[in-house]
């Protein structure tokens, strides 16, 4: 799967068509500019007994800058917690929320009260191609706003870590599962036909009743499909999703629960751990 699983910026572009002579339609090609790769520094490492994990409430300040893609560093400041009290409060490693994106959760995890960490995020796990923030003035602080397909620079404290509570694990299922939550309508993905699909993507974590543990991947928030051709030879997507579409409508949303031998094994692949079984809502847009 080309772009799926993996934290890579979705390109987009629209060309305009060029008439002879003066008064054709403008071009509008849209322009990503060129994305950094995500890195996350250490900066001190935190002295709490309680380390971050998926579904734990945390509290952090932070500061966050436009990428500088001259001096690979930060540009111009664009957020900071010192503008809501000080620290921010929310459940980490659950999804992108507000402020919350999924490069934050993944920055995140594993910290310890005290610790700092420095991250670069690129748009695709900031805010892909939405206008974020408009320009502000808060607290006599003048911001820029976020342009669409901005990197961002993050710099993080941890304050505390409150632990979620433990419930009995479910150990994953051994075949590939799934339930409709809206059973389409329109046209149905069967074999050789190629499914466009919006869908997020967790590590299953049977301690919750949902099974979703840490987001690792989503483009719900992107103007673009995934386009998926069932049953290619070879397959374009890990065989459990591939599985996950037979069946479904256009319109149609589902939960798919996928065991690791059918996602990526005992291999992995980053930022999926070795054995991990995943979860995936996934959205029918079209079906051709």
């Amino acid at each position: 799967m080309k772009s799926m699983f993996q934290f890579i910026a979705a390109a987009v572009c629209t060309a305009a068509l060029t008439a002879c002579g003066g008064g054709g339609p403008k071009d509008t090609t849209v322009v990503i500019p060129p994305q950094p790769d995500y890195s996350m520094t250490e900066t001190k490492v935190g002295d709490g007994a309680l380390v971050a994990d998926a579904g734990d409430t945390v509290v952090i300040k932070y500061n966050g800058y436009l990428y500088n893609s001259t001096t690979k560093g930060k540009g111009d400041k664009v957020m900071s917690s010192a503008d809501s009290g000080g620290t921010y409060t929310f459940t980490v490693g659950v999804g992108a929320s507000g402020f919350v994106t999924v490069g934050w959760n993944q920055a995140l995890l594993g910290m310890r009260a005290g610790g700092t960490r420095t991250a670069i995020l690129p748009t695709n796990l900031a805010y892909n191609n939405t206008t974020a923030i408009d320009a502000r003035t808060v607290n006599g602080v003048t911001y820029p706003a976020i342009p669409a397909y901005a990197a961002l620079v993050y710099d993080f404290e941890m304050v505390s870590v409150v632990k979620a509570v433990i419930i009995p694990s479910v150990d994953p299922p051994k075949t590939t599962q799934w339930t409709d939550l809206t059973v389409g309508t329109g046209a149905e993905v069967t074999a050789g036909k190629t499914a466009s699909v919006k869908y997020s993507g967790w590590l299953y974590d049977g301690t919750r009743d949902n099974r979703k543990g840490a987001l690792f991947d989503s483009n719900t928030t992107s103007t673009t499909t995934l386009d998926v051709v069932v049953d290619a030879n070879p397959l374009t997507v890990i065989a459990g999703f591939n599985a996950g579409l037979k069946g479904m409508k256009v319109g149609g949303k589902r939960t798919v629960v996928i065991p690791s031998d059918q996602a990526y094994g005992t291999a992995g692949k980053s930022p999926i751990p070795p054995n991990a079984a995943l979860v995936f809502d996934i959205e029918v847009t079209a079906v051709k």
